[in-house]
């Protein structure tokens, strides 16, 4: 008997308002809730079970993934037996995967790191993934976390006023004296600005409206508004910012300096040490100012920008403070096609 099976509804109705559905989940996972919903209500107009349905699905699924598992569990030992019995007829074992990087000095191994490091975090990590060595090499050695901190930080776009008024002359000696060399732990400790993709921030909110003029109705209709803030950060000290109702699968592809998207605005962005966010703009008659904190989300380090204010200044250097209410942290959204310097 086949371990996998279609675990799809035969009846057509149940098909149909499952994947619509679907379609709802990934309209939530994107943060469109007010497409999300729509989908919802069709597939349990077509299948009131429809979330039972793919809850079902869900659960056939992850036990088909475990037996699976186990499978690929079970054909490694299989192998390894087989290796051992061949070894006592006298035959060679080859079961040395990284022998040939086991012939190469570090240092060279250390070079080719130090490169693959250039080219992104990603491939950092891929990298040690691919043998022992290499993970042994990647993160059991200090160089390719001062490779790492060296390329990133030097790309940051502090801010001066705050560098003199903590009397900050040498950013490199400042580093000696709070991590005395201790790359790992100035990466942990120290948040920096990533530029390999887009921050972007997900906001739902409800707004009431009003009944038609003559309507006997008690119940007041409800819109559910969904937008989208996006940040790209370039070294340079500029970033492009975008406020819109598109979707990230709409505005990702196009989003550069090359293809300015419309009503996409040029700011100036700078950075404290401990984090703290400083995104400018001006117009013709107001200034913009928007402070945010970067932050540890889970896992993810400085993955996070959280809002602290928004404010916006006049001609006469009146200060006036925007609302946070519906606000939402952005989170940063690795982008494989965006380049640093591009």
């Amino acid at each position: 008997m086949s371990i996998v099976e279609d675990k799809r509804p035969t009846d057509q109705a149940e098909y149909q308002a499952l994947s619509i559905w679907e379609k709802g989940v990934q309209k939530e996972r994107d943060g469109s809730m007010t497409d999300a919903i729509k989908f919802y209500r069709q597939a349990l107009r077509i299948d009131e079970k429809a979330e039972k349905i793919y809850r079902k699905k869900l659960r056939e699924e992850w036990v088909i993934q475990q037996k699976l598992a186990d499978l690929q569990l079970a054909t490694p030992t299989q192998g390894t037996a087989e290796s051992v019995n061949d070894n006592e007829d006298g035959n060679e074992s080859d079961m040395e995967p990284c022998w040939i990087f086991e012939k190469l000095p570090n240092d060279l191994l250390l070079r080719v790191i130090r490169q693959v490091i250039l080219l992104s975090g990603e491939s950092w990590l891929n990298l040690s993934l691919s043998c022992t060595k290499f993970n042994e090499l990647c993160f059991h050695d200090s160089t390719p976390f001062q490779v790492f901190a060296s390329y990133i930080y030097r790309k940051q776009h502090y801010d001066e006023t705050s560098l003199e008024l903590n009397h900050i002359q040498d950013l490199r000696t400042l580093e000696h004296d709070l991590w005395h060399s201790d790359y790992d732990k100035m990466l942990k400790n120290r948040p920096y600005i990533k530029f390999e993709g887009l921050y972007i921030s997900v906001v739902n909110y409800l707004r009431h409206g009003v009944n038609a003029e003559g309507s006997a109705s008690l119940i007041t209709p409800i819109q559910m508004i969904t937008y989208y803030r996006y940040f790209r950060f370039y070294p340079d000290g500029r970033c492009l910012r975008l406020v819109t109702t598109d979707e990230p699968s709409q505005v990702v592809p196009h989003f550069s300096m090359d293809t300015l998207p419309h009503r996409s605005e040029i700011c100036h962005w700078s950075l404290a040490l401990d984090g703290h966010l400083i995104i400018r703009r001006s117009g013709d008659k107001y200034s913009f100012v928007e402070e945010l904190q970067i932050k540890t989300h889970g896992r993810k380090r400085h993955n996070r920008l959280v809002w602290i204010n928004s404010l916006v200044i006049d001609q006469e250097s009146n200060v006036s403070e925007c609302s946070l209410r519906n606000e939402k942290p952005f989170n940063f959204s690795r982008v494989r096609s965006f380049k640093p310097d591009d």
